[in-house]
């Protein structure tokens, strides 16, 4: 289990067992197809992402349901929620779908963030790198009662008092402390950031008709408002948002357009800045071979691919050396770290990542660097 996976249950736990005690003393209506609350969630890949992204809907309609759940969040709330987000690693949503609806504004968003043309390409099952690398939580754990309650009969009056037993959960300081987010996207209008970002000080920095941008400076976090993409249509269009945020997430920095191909080019500079800036720390958990394949991940999202002396030097950059303690100097020994990576990965039942290694890498002739025929 990683760690961010342990924290995550560390934190969360006790959050659930508090709710499970309040609702678990109301007095429930009879009513079958009750919501229970929606927990943030992120995909396989998101832990080592460079670009650490969450996604905050308002809330998930007809999710789950309360009384059938109760029982096994008050038996073990901390497996309850370890099943929940095996499930949503193991099995990412395909998000695609009309641009004016949620999940396919979230993945035109995605591919437009990483250069991708074609992005019903997330639907079709392609670029599991991109749709795994996300996280997706809600400003509203617990469902807003014109959600789906008011349509099932749920009196007014007892959903208020779950809603105020899972209020404690509508905070943005609960996914800086479990996930981490560079970098976060509300498509809620209805968010008000004084009271969801309770705990940090935040600029708000030139609107932009209705996205609005925040910038939480204790915790280096930049935060976009815009509405659901339902509203977007009536307006400006999804279209219109997704180019907006592009440019603003390039123009901060937060993530960067990358060339087809990075062979040490001075306009690719900035890519290989951000890269060195966004990489996981050296560690025991993560060393050479580790930070090649998290390289191959971040070009394979876009795309893209890297000559092997431009990978070298980010090698040598982020302090990483041969078996002898030296910087990489020798060609022979750029491609024999290349396809080590390879092995390893292989050997350890990843063959997806060892594949990403295989066509991230190429020679300055753009032949692949390791070729596995």
């Amino acid at each position: 289990m990683s760690i961010l996976t342990e924290n995550y249950l560390d934190h969360y736990t006790p959050l659930v067992e508090e709710f499970v005690r309040e609702v678990a003393s109301l007095s429930h209506p009879d009513i079958d197809g009750m919501p229970e609350p929606f927990f943030p969630v992120f995909g396989s890949g998101y832990e080592r992402s460079a670009l650490r992204l969450i996604i905050v809907g308002q809330d998930t309609r007809g999710w789950g349901d309360l009384m059938k759940s109760l029982p096994e969040w008050k038996a073990d709330p901390r497996a309850k929620l370890k099943d929940w987000m095996d499930e949503f690693a193991d099995s990412p949503p395909r998000w695609g779908g009309p641009r004016h609806q949620f999940g396919g504004f979230v993945g035109m968003l995605l591919a437009a963030l990483h250069g991708l043309k074609d992005w019903s390409v997330l639907r079709k099952g392609g670029m599991d790198e991109v749709l795994s690398s996300f996280a997706w939580g809600n400003g509203n754990a617990v469902e807003l009662y014109q959600s789906t309650p008011s349509k099932i009969g749920v009196p007014w009056e007892y959903w208020e008092a779950v809603r105020k037993a899972g209020a404690h959960f509508d905070r943005f300081s609960h996914l800086v402390e479990t996930l981490k987010p560079r970098a976060a996207i509300v498509l809620w209008r209805g968010m008000d950031p004084a009271t969801y970002f309770e705990g940090y000080s935040y600029e708000v920095l030139p609107e932009d008709g209705r996205l609005k941008h925040y910038r939480l400076p204790e915790i280096g976090v930049d935060v976009f408002q815009v509405p659901h993409p339902r509203s977007m249509g009536f307006i400006e269009g999804a279209d219109h948002f997704c180019t907006k945020l592009r440019d603003l997430f390039f123009q901060h920095g937060i993530t960067k357009p990358f060339p087809e191909f990075l062979k040490g080019q001075s306009e690719a500079q900035d890519v290989m800045d951000y890269l060195q800036r966004n990489a996981p720390s050296r560690g025991p958990s993560f060393d050479k071979y580790a930070f090649v394949s998290w390289v191959a991940e971040e070009l394979r999202k876009r795309d893209t691919f890297m000559s092997v002396p431009a990978l070298i030097g980010l090698v040598n950059a982020q302090g990483y050396r041969t078996n002898y303690d030296t910087e990489y100097s020798v060609p022979r020994g750029y491609y024999k770290l290349v396809s080590g990576t390879y092995h390893r990965l292989e050997s350890a039942g990843e063959p997806n990542r060892a594949r990403n290694v295989a066509l991230a890498f190429r020679k300055p002739n753009f032949d692949y660097a390791y070729d596995t025929e």
